[in-house]
């Protein structure tokens, strides 16, 4: 499998999942189905997919899978394919910490590309600073400045390190696209699963005096025992929405809260950008790595921890509607404040409608699925014209 023909050579695009039936790129005009950012990237690349499909094609790869786990099994598939490889591309650091480690020993140089999910997680520490297998890793994109810092820290070169602004698709999460769901009173509504803390959120909704409604299908499984077997109030709803269903309910709600629990990651981000996109006042748990989407009116929270609330990617990025509020942070576990500012934004309907469609202005500036991509793509296209250069010396 690895004497595939140069004729062939194409980037290869890992992706951890099942991806056949995957739809091309959605033409115009036609908006029913949600644009999948590695279709998009597969399309702008001309890349080839790899996924859990050659994992389970391959008896190797299986009984790496078997020892090591999916990522050991993805990389390893990848790695095989080196010979047809223009570059790799990962939406994880952990095949790009795998794939530049079988790189660095087997003194081979191909372009790695890869979304930094969680780069600095502290067992990942030394594959940095021992290993050093950034040598052999052309970018990595952390989703957050936090990471990004602290990936400098380790020893990574700053050339060698970008942070990437998530995309959505916001034609799809859109509120002209939604129906509003009908219901005896109004809610406010939290969506996700990791990393969430919904005690507190049932706490602060206390007195409200309007619905709460948790799409997840278990919110409480990161939290062992945090509120599993506890009766809910009758004005609490948890639910296990289709993504159509959630972007009605987005569309419905006075507000949308990302209670995330401490992290040093930008935890609930894809949820807090799906409801910037739909219109709506987002208010958000500032945790260590969760600064990066939201501009609230303060400059640091009120409460808790001194942190910035105001220094976005808008303003990086170039988004003329970087200056304005688009959100409203409260510290981690908070339901006292989270409570009050909740009760502001319900009782300011037309300051809190503003704020919305402020988000839904700036996630069209810098947070679009098409421009994800194609950061992506640039950054892997710089690894292959650096490789060319270097081959032609």
């Amino acid at each position: 499998m690895a004497g595939r023909g140069a004729d062939d050579a194409r980037p290869v695009l890992i992706v951890r999942g099942h991806t056949a039936g995957a739809a091309a790129a959605r033409p115009d005009g036609a908006p029913a189905e949600r644009a999948v950012d590695y279709v998009l990237l597969r399309d702008e690349l001309d890349a080839r997919i790899l996924d859990l499909a050659d994992v389970e094609a391959s008896r190797l790869a299986r009984l790496v899978r078997r020892v090591a786990g999916t990522y050991a099994a993805l990389s390893v598939t990848a790695f095989r394919r080196r010979d047809s490889a223009t570059a790799f591309v990962s939406n994880s650091e952990n095949e790009a910490i795998i794939i530049g480690l079988l790189l660095k020993l087997t003194r081979r140089r191909i372009p790695v590309v890869a979304v930094g999910q969680y780069p600095a997680k502290r067992q990942k520490w030394a594959a940095w600073r021992l290993a050093k297998v950034h040598t052999h890793i052309h970018r990595l994109l952390p989703l957050g400045t936090v990471q990004a810092e602290r990936l400098h820290a380790l020893g990574l070169p700053r050339e060698k390190v970008e942070v990437l602004p998530y995309g959505i698709d916001t034609d799809y999460w859109h509120p002209d696209r939604a129906t509003v769901p009908e219901g005896p009173r109004p809610y406010v509504m939290a969506a996700g699963l990791q990393h969430r803390d919904y005690a507190t959120l049932v706490r602060a909704a206390e007195g409200l005096g309007v619905d709460l409604l948790i799409a997840a299908a278990s919110p409480w499984s990161k939290s062992a025992d945090q509120m599993s077997g506890t009766p809910q109030p009758d004005w609490v709803r948890v639910e296990s929405p289709s993504l159509a269903e959630l972007r009605d309910a987005y569309a419905g709600a006075l507000a949308v809260v990302a209670p995330v629990v401490e992290t040093d990651f930008p935890a609930g981000t894809t949820s807090v950008l799906e409801a910037m996109a739909m219109g709506k006042p987002v208010v958000a748990a500032r945790s260590e790595g969760a600064g990066d989407v939201v501009a609230d009116r303060r400059r640091v929270l009120r409460r808790g921890p001194l942190r910035a609330t105001s220094a976005t990617y808008a303003g990086r990025f170039g988004s003329p509607s970087a200056q304005g509020q688009t959100g409203l942070y409260f510290p981690v576990g908070d339901a006292d404040e989270l409570h009050s500012v909740l009760r502001w934004v319900i009782d300011h309907p037309e300051e809190a409608a503003a704020i919305g469609a402020r988000g839904r202005v700036v996630v069209e500036e810098v947070h679009r699925v098409q421009d994800y991509v194609g950061r992506i793509a640039d950054a892997v296209r710089s690894g292959v014209a650096q490789g060319a250069a270097a081959t032609s010396r």
